[in-house]
C-alpha cells in the first residue's frame, strides 16, 4: 500500500497530472470569459499541454500567462477570423437550405453549393484543430500560421481525424450526460488538449530545426 502512494509511483504521478490539468482547465475557462480572448486562451492552454506531453517541467500558471501575453494579438486576430469565417459559412448554409420554390436545375445547383459549403466547413474544422497549437509552438505570421495549419492537417490526416473524433465525443458527452457538466468545469477542455498534444508533439517534431529537436531530446534525457 505504501508503494501506491510513493511519490514516484504511477498512481501518484497520474493524480498529479490530473490535478495540473484541472487547474489548467480552470485558468482556461476564466480567461475565456471576455469571449474575445478565447483564441488566446486556447493557445496558452496548448502551450502548457505540449510541455506536459514532453514531460517538460513547468509552472502551470506562469507558463499559461507567459503564452497568453506573448500571443495575445495574433491569437485574437486568428480567433476573430475563424469566428467571422464560421459565421459566414453557417449563414450561407442556412440561406441555401432555406431556399424553396426553385426549379429542378436551380435545385441541383443549390445541392452542389451545399456540398461545397460542407467541404469548406470540413477544411475549416481541420485547420482550426491545428492553428492554435501551431501558434503556441512556432513563431510565424498570422497568414503563414493559418496556411501551415491547413497543410499539416491534411498531411497528418489520421491525427486530425482522431482529434476531431475526441472533440465530438466530448461534445456528445456534454449533451447526453449531465455529470459531464461538472467534468466540463474541472477537466474537459484541458484533458482534450492534452490527449491531442500527445499526438501533436510527434507531428511538430517533423517541422522543428534539427538542432532544436536534438536539444529537446537532450533535455528529456536529463530529466
Amino acid at each position: 500500500m505504501g508503494k501506491l502512494f510513493n511519490l514516484d509511483s504511477p498512481f501518484v504521478q497520474f493524480m498529479s497530472r490530473v490535478a495540473d490539468l484541472m487547474w489548467l482547465n480552470i485558468l482556461f475557462l476564466v480567461c475565456c470569459i471576455p469571449l474575445i480572448t478565447i483564441g488566446d486562451s486556447i493557445t496558452a492552454m496548448y502551450y502548457v499541454t505540449l510541455k506536459m506531453a514532453r514531460n517538460e517541467e513547468s509552472y502551470i500558471t506562469r507558463s499559461f500567462f507567459k503564452s497568453f501575453r506573448q500571443n495575445f494579438l495574433q491569437a485574437t486576430v486568428i480567433w476573430l477570423i475563424f469566428v467571422l469565417g464560421g459565421g459566414l459559412l453557417l449563414f450561407d448554409y442556412r440561406i441555401i437550405s432555406g431556399a424553396a420554390g426553385v426549379s429542378v436545375g436551380n435545385g441541383m445547383l443549390l445541392n452542389v453549393m451545399k456540398v461545397l459549403l460542407i467541404v469548406v466547413l470540413i477544411f475549416y474544422t481541420f485547420t482550426f484543430i491545428f492553428v492554435f497549437p501551431l501558434l503556441s509552438k512556432f513563431d510565424n505570421t498570422i497568414k503563414n500560421t493559418i496556411k501551415n495549419a491547413f497543410i499539416i492537417s491534411i498531411r497528418h490526416l489520421p491525427v486530425t481525424l482522431t482529434c476531431v473524433a475526441i472533440g465530438l465525443v466530448a461534445v456528445l458527452g456534454l449533451a447526453y450526460v449531465r455529470i459531464m457538466t461538472l467534468f466540463l468545469f474541472f477537466l474537459l477542455f484541458s484533458a482534450v488538449a492534452y490527449i491531442c498534444s500527445l499526438m501533436f508533439v510527434k507531428v511538430f517534431d517533423n517541422y522543428l530545426p534539427a538542432e532544436e529537436t536534438a536539444e529537446e531530446e537532450i533535455e528529456e534525457a536529463e530529466q
